[in-house]
């Protein structure tokens, strides 16, 4: 077998990589590299060119930008992913199951220990993501979470973003078209998740929410005062739908703020609203842990 792991050698986990991925894979024969990301972008093109070299299996370490790099690389085509997690917040593996540790993770892809996961991806314009689509304050903090941030303080720098986005958090309209359904509302936020996890711990969305199920899942944040918030992560932290969100699911959506929101997939760029989003069905497989018979 032949993998191409890419690393991004910012991410936020100091290890020593090559020594341990060798040390995983060498002992199984497999033939394996390395491309290293320098900027934004370098994932995408480095995926797209394991897949045209007809590597069988293409890993990504680093964080969830990094995998959203390698996913966007290969939704229209390509071999499997192996998700070494290695940022901040690695919310897709930890929504699919992938041990934490890079060794644990690595081991994945040797012997009869993994198997193939179909995930949907999302995807705006050209944009595609694999966590979630946003607007408003969510936007606000992941742009505000610095790398000076997560390098000091880990998940915890989305937390104290969040809370400084939440401080002067504008309220919208938000007009959202789920499958031909019009709804309209007032919030702070809204997103468009793939995945349950929202990169803080082990906080999910709600428990229903699934990266194989070929929807979207829409949601508002309507409210921000203290009594919500912390009502609202005692349900997350319960895996229950957060009593300070409304949410609506469906394969096509549109939405539209008043005022003109910025929008970040995955955390990239992705203009502003208004915004088409749609979903693609099992458009990438991951490598995840075999299940028990």
């Amino acid at each position: 077998m032949r993998v191409k792991v890419i690393i991004n050698p910012a991410a936020g986990k100091p290890e020593p990589i090559l020594s341990v991925l060798n040390d995983a894979f060498a002992p199984a024969g497999i033939d394996w590299g390395v491309d290293i990301t320098h900027k934004s972008g370098d994932g995408v093109a480095a995926a797209r060119r394991a897949a045209d070299e007809g590597y069988d299996l293409i890993g990504a370490y680093g964080g969830d930008g990094s995998v959203s790099e390698v996913v966007s690389g290969l939704a229209e085509g390509g071999p499997p992913i192996l998700l070494l997690p290695g940022g901040t917040g690695n919310a897709l593996a930890a929504d699919l199951g992938i041990p934490p540790g890079l060794a644990e993770a690595a081991a994945l892809a040797v012997g009869e220990a993994g198997e193939v996961r179909r995930v949907d991806v999302g995807r705006s314009g050209k944009q595609w993501f694999v966590l979630r689509l946003t607007t408003g304050f969510e936007a606000d903090m992941v742009s505000a979470a610095t790398q000076q941030m997560k390098d000091r303080f880990g998940w915890l720098a989305y937390a104290f973003s969040g809370l400084m986005a939440i401080s002067d958090a504008p309220t919208a309209t938000y007009r959202i078209t789920v499958d031909g359904a019009e709804v309209e509302c007032e919030g702070l936020a809204a997103l468009v998740a793939n995945s349950a996890m929202v990169g803080v711990s082990s906080l999910r969305i709600a428990a229903d929410v699934d990266v194989s199920d070929g929807l979207l899942d829409v949601v508002v944040v309507q409210r921000a005062d203290l009594p919500g918030l912390i009502g609202g992560a005692a349900d997350a932290a319960q895996g229950q739908q957060s009593r300070i969100m409304s949410r609506w699911r469906g394969k096509e959506i549109h939405v539209e703020t008043t005022p003109p929101q910025a929008v970040l997939a995955d955390g990239e760029d992705a203009g502003m609203t208004p915004v088409d989003v749609t979903v693609v069905p099992g458009a990438v497989g991951v490598l995840v842990p075999k299940r028990a018979v």
